[in-house]
């Protein structure tokens, strides 16, 4: 069983592409997005934009249509 996550610690970034992979939804969905500015992203180093999924999940879950 894995062990759950140490709440002190920062959650991960990571890039669109494995976002996307993650979720089940298409890279270029999410790069629209954070073009759009809808979902925040961050470029620390090397200038490749990273995200965190739990403001992905976040974004989508706002987005949501009905109950």
């Amino acid at each position: 069983m894995p062990e759950s996550p140490n709440p002190s610690s920062p959650e991960p970034y990571v890039n669109i592409q494995d976002a996307a992979k993650k979720l089940g939804v298409h890279a270029w969905a999410l790069r629209r997005a954070v073009k759009a500015g809808a979902i925040p992203a961050y470029t620390p180093f090397n200038g490749r934009k990273l995200v965190r999924l739990s403001e992905v999940v976040a974004a989508i879950d706002a987005s949501r249509i009905g109950s």
